[in-house]
C-alpha cells in the first residue's frame, strides 16, 4: 500500500480516466506499458469503486479514497447504516472500534465529533485506513496496528465506548453466524469492557436468532435490527453496566435520507392475544401490510395488533396483515386490494405486469408468474398467501400505497 501512495496522483488520475472501462480492456491496453504504478492495483481500484460506489458514495467522492484489496468493497459497511451507528454514539466521546477493517464506521463516527482510535490487525489495511482518514481530512482519528485482544488486554485506561464488528468466519475460513464462533469471540471478550464501565456496540450477522443473543450475552440494553430499504442487514447489540428496565428491541429501516421507519418493543413476553383474519376480512378496498424485513425478524405479531387498531394477522404462520382503514404509517409495504381475481379472471391477467409475492401459499412466486404470463411491475401487486386458522389457499391483486424504497 505505501508504494501505492507514493505514486498515488499518478495512480488516481488513471482510476479517474478509466472508471467506467473494463477491467480486461484496460489490462489488454496497458500491460505492456511502462506505468509508475502497478497496473492490477489500479484495476482493482477501478472494479472497487464500481462494486461500492452506491454503498459509500461520500467517501467515493473524493478521488483519492483507496482501497487496500478487493475484498474490502465487498466487506465495507454500507454508509447509510454507519450513519445509524454514529446517531447512536452521539458526540464528543472517546471511542474505539476494535475492528476497523476498511473504516467506514469508525470514520464516520469519527466524522461525528468523537476521538477514535482504530484497531486494526492487518498492516495493510492499517495503512490504508490512515492514508484514507488523511486525505478525507478527519480529525482525532488514530490507527493501530495491533490484534484487538492483545490491545484490550493492554488497556489500564478504557474509552467510553467499543465498537466491534467481529470476523463471521472461523479459523478455517468456514461462514458463521453465532457470536461465540466468530473472530475474535465477544463472549469471552465483552465481560472485560463491560465491567470497566465502558458500553459496548457488537455488529453481527443480520441472520443471527434474536434468542441466541440473550442467550450468549449479559448486559444487553437493546438489540437493533437494521435494514436499508427493506434488505436487512445487521444486528446491532448494545451492552452497558447499567441498564434500566427490560431490553428494548428496535426494528429500523434506512432509506437515503436516513430512518424511514422505526418499530420500538420491550423484550418482554406480551399476553395480548393475535387476532386472525378469515375470508370475510380480505375485501376490496382493504389494506394488506407486509412488515418490512427488520421488523419481520422481531416476530413482533402480537404487538403490531395492539398498537395498530383495526389489524389482523392473516394467519397464525403468515406474516401479513389486513384491515379495512389505511394505516399510513405502518413500517412496511402497504397494499390497497383491489379485487380477490377468481381463477378464470386470473387467466386473463396475461401480459400484465405484477410483482408477486407467495406467502405460505402451496405454489412459489416465480411459479405463479409463470402460470399466468405475468411481466414485472413495482406498483401493481399479486399476492398469494394461507388465510385463517384453516389455513385456506388465496390470492389478491392490488396497489402499492407505501413510497417506494
Amino acid at each position: 500500500m505505501e508504494s501505492q501512495i507514493d505514486t498515488h496522483k499518478e495512480l488516481i488520475q488513471f482510476v479517474s480516466d478509466h472508471i467506467h472501462a473494463r477491467p480486461e480492456d484496460i489490462l489488454m491496453k496497458f500491460s505492456k506499458k511502462e506505468l509508475s504504478f502497478d497496473l492490477k492495483f489500479a484495476v482493482m481500484q477501478i472494479a472497487c469503486r464500481n462494486k461500492a460506489y452506491k454503498k459509500i458514495p461520500y467517501y467515493l467522492s473524493h478521488p483519492a479514497f483507496l482501497f487496500p484489496d478487493a475484498i474490502s468493497s465487498e466487506q465495507a459497511s454500507d454508509e447509510r447504516v454507519a450513519n445509524f451507528h454514529a446517531s447512536l454514539i452521539g458526540t464528543g466521546k472517546k471511542v474505539v472500534d476494535l475492528t476497523t477493517g476498511l473504516g467506514i464506521d469508525a470514520m464516520t463516527i469519527a466524522r461525528q465529533g468523537n476521538n477514535m482510535t482504530c484497531v486494526e490487525l492487518d498492516p495493510i489495511k492499517a495503512d490504508a485506513l490512515a492514508y484514507n482518514s488523511n486525505v478525507l481530512n478527519i480529525p482525532k482519528l488514530e490507527v493501530v496496528c495491533k490484534d484487538c485482544v492483545d490491545y484490550l488486554k493492554s488497556l489500564t485506561i478504557f474509552p467510553d465506548l467499543f465498537f466491534i464488528d467481529p470476523a463471521r468466519r472461523d479459523a478455517s475460513k468456514n461462514r458463521t453466524y453465532a457470536l461465540s464462533d466468530c473472530l475474535p469471540d465477544v463472549t469471552k471478550l465483552y465481560r472485560i469492557i463491560i465491567e470497566s464501565g465502558s458500553e459496548l456496540y457488537i455488529k453481527a450477522s443480520p441472520l443471527l436468532d434474536i434468542s441466541a443473543i440473550r442467550n450468549e450475552l449479559e448486559y444487553i440494553n437493546a438489540i437493533y435490527v437494521v435494514s436499508v430499504k427493506n434488505e436487512c442487514k445487521e444486528v446491532l447489540i448494545h451492552l452497558k453496566r447499567e441498564i434500566s428496565g427490560k431490553p428494548l428491541l428496535h426494528a429500523v429501516d434506512l432509506d437515503d435520507k436516513g430512518i424511514k421507519s422505526s418499530f420500538s418493543l420491550t423484550n418482554e413476553k406480551n399476553e395480548t392475544s393475535i387476532p386472525i383474519a378469515e375470508i370475510q376480512d380480505i375485501v376490496a378496498e382493504f389494506y394488506l401490510y407486509e412488515p418490512n424485513s427488520a421488523l419481520m425478524k422481531l416476530n413482533a405479531a402480537r404487538e403490531i395488533c395492539r398498537r395498530f387498531t383495526d389489524i389482523k394477522k392473516i394467519s397464525a404462520n403468515t406474516e401479513l396483515y389486513v384491515s379495512p382503514s389505511l394505516i399510513a404509517d405502518f413500517p412496511g409495504r402497504i397494499i390497497k386490494i383491489e379485487r380477490i381475481p377468481t381463477s378464470k379472471e386470473l387467466k386473463h391477467l396475461k401480459g400484465r405486469g405484477f410483482s408477486v409475492v407467495s406467502r405460505n401459499y402451496p405454489a412459489k412466486a416465480e411459479e405463479i408468474r409463470t402460470k399466468f404470463g405475468l411481466k414485472e411491475n413495482p406498483n401493481n401487486f399479486i399476492y398469494a398467501f394461507r388465510i385463517g386458522r384453516k389455513g385456506k389457499p388465496m390470492i389478491i391483486e392490488g396497489k402499492r400505497m407505501d413510497a417506494h424504497n
